[in-house]
């Protein structure tokens, strides 16, 4: 019984050309869309490979000088795109892509990609994820909402109902046939997408990370169809299952969003550029806890060196100072800028929880997260570029402390020093951290896919007969 009811609904939706029509053309845009964006992808780690490399051998090369001096002379930590990116780029165009590291300052980032997108980019980016996300459900929409309405409509549903059909069954055949057809439909843009990842050689995480983004994006899909079934099981016409879905699409992925997002913003407020440099000078400027700080190191030198006057210590007491400099920032710019990103973060995770009224905030989150195009991200990016910066200073400063200046000849320091910095090298964060980060939008995804379910179970048996 159930592959006959399988193959009626398969029957009726071949006869359809308008329908037919629609699916090519969202394939070939989902086709053209991951090829693009692929290509994209591919000019961009070049350039970063490009530009990584250059940077490091602009720092070798640079000529002898003193260590502070060459801590200020400093260098740029590139931010290298994520593997999922062509698929979801998320934030990506609109995050710096590098931050400059010297002395004395933790620097905000630099360059956005969207600077340089020009007068299209304004017009937002065609990615596959908006294709899958907030395309195709209105051709779930299309299919969906005559399905069962279709049916009551032309009075085929008592027939069918009177030979002794389960209302069940047949509506279980319903969402099978449609959730077939929109796995032929996506099947080949997953295979695409995965034929680009083994490309380009991408980690077993990048993997899982795309497995994972298939599960959201099938939870996301299967819950908008039994949504569109469960309108269309209590419509007594496809107009008004298509006037209500199309509505409830439009709300959920056009204007909820924008609302919310406007309300993120005004809920968890974050400081102007210029105010919030204005706090971290303040707080620089605050000098008694670093003359504090000094004045303990200065003391424990000269108890461990067995002497009472710093200049019989037989180390470079202005390494020492430096660094006690760069420690008293270390505190301030942490309380700054965790304050700052934690901001940005609340702000995301309250679109999470509203992914309840538009589950659209609920998928965009967890395949951004999944992608590793959001927040949570380039903030482990900011701080592990901030890390790096302290240990090339540990390493000017450690220099200059065992090298104390003689007959007042400068010291001064070449390639060997700049080669024992270490190479800048990003280890992103694991998909189990895309994951817990967030479980509030995995959750409303589990409740999106069975709330409707378990309504359309209700709704099935009291169709009438």
């Amino acid at each position: 019984m159930m592959k006959r009811l399988i193959a009626k609904e398969w029957l009726e939706l071949r006869r359809d050309g308008s329908f037919w029509m629609l699916l090519v053309i969202l394939a070939l845009l989902a086709v053209g869309a991951v090829l693009g964006a692929a290509e994209q992808a591919r000019v961009q780690h070049e350039a970063w490979h490009a530009a990584s490399a250059g940077e490091r051998e602009r720092w070798l090369q640079q000529e002898d000088k003193h260590p502070h001096s060459a801590a200020h002379y400093g260098l740029y930590a590139f931010r290298p795109a994520a593997p999922l990116a062509f698929f979801e780029p998320g934030l990506h165009p609109y995050l710096p892509v590098t931050v400059w590291l010297e002395a004395h300052r933790q620097n905000e980032a630099l360059y956005r990609p969207a600077q340089d997108a020009g007068s299209a980019g304004r017009f937002g980016q065609l990615t596959p994820a908006t294709i899958v996300t907030a395309l195709l459900p209105l051709l779930v929409v299309l299919l969906a909402a005559p399905a069962i309405a279709g049916e009551r409509e032309r009075g085929t549903l008592r027939l069918l109902m009177a030979q002794g059909v389960a209302p069940g069954r047949w509506v279980l055949g319903k969402a099978l046939a449609l959730s077939v057809l929109l796995l032929l439909l996506l099947l080949p843009l997953w295979l695409l997408a995965t034929a680009v990842l083994m490309f380009a050689a991408a980690e077993t995480d990048a993997l899982l990370r795309w497995l994972g983004t298939g599960v959201v994006v099938s939870l996301y899909l299967g819950g908008f169809l039994l949504i569109c079934l469960l309108v269309s099981a209590c419509c007594r016409t496809v107009r008004g299952a298509l006037l209500i879905l199309l509505g409830l699409w439009a709300l959920g992925t056009l204007v909820a969003p924008r609302i919310v997002m406007e309300w993120a913003e005004w809920r968890h407020p974050t400081p102007t550029s210029l105010a919030f440099r204005q706090a971290i000078a303040d707080d620089l400027g605050a000098t008694a806890e670093l003359d504090a700080m000094l004045a303990q190191r200065t003391a424990a030198l000269l108890k461990e060196h067995e002497v009472e006057r710093t200049s019989d210590l037989p180390v470079n007491l202005d390494g020492i100072r430096l660094q006690v400099g760069e420690e008293h920032g270390y505190a301030v710019f942490d309380e700054h800028f965790g304050r700052l990103h934690d901001g940005f973060l609340a702000q995301e995770s309250l679109l999470q929880r509203f992914g309840l009224i538009a589950p659209y905030l609920a998928v965009t989150s967890a395949t951004t997260a999944l992608a590793g195009t959001d927040l949570l991200h380039y903030r482990h990016f900011f701080d592990s570029a901030e890390q790096y910066r302290r240990t090339i200073q540990a390493l000017m400063n450690d220099y200059i402390t065992r090298h104390p200046e003689q007959d007042g000849q400068r010291l001064s320091a070449g390639a060997d020093l700049w080669a024992t910095v270490p190479e800048f090298s990003y280890e992103g964060l694991r998909v189990s951290n895309a994951l817990l980060s967030q479980a509030s939008a995995l959750t409303v995804l589990v409740l999106w896919f069975l709330v409707p379910g378990l309504g359309l179970l209700r709704v099935a048996p009291r169709l009438a007969p």
